[in-house]
């Protein structure tokens, strides 16, 4: 699947929220903590402030998990 493209003229940047690129005003949401500029992830905070996020089921591997529990590097499938 393609991503869009932001919708202003002359811009190939890809689209997030209303059809628009960061550039030209889409809205992404920071975590909740004061003074902290990360995005959020889960529950209205960064990974730092307590979001949690599922790691690679593999042993000593504490990579971020994508599908089926593991990451990129042990198996997990990505769609192109």
């Amino acid at each position: 699947a393609k991503r869009k493209r932001c919708s202003r003229k002359g811009c190939n940047n890809n689209a997030l929220a209303g059809e628009v690129c960061l550039k030209h005003g889409a809205k992404i949401k920071r975590c909740s903590v004061e003074d902290c500029n990360k995005l959020v992830q889960r529950g209205g905070v960064c990974v730092k402030h307590g979001a949690k996020v599922k790691r690679c089921s593999v042993e000593d591997c504490n990579n971020k998990a994508v599908t089926g529990g593991v990451c990129i590097r042990h198996g997990a499938k990505i769609k192109r």
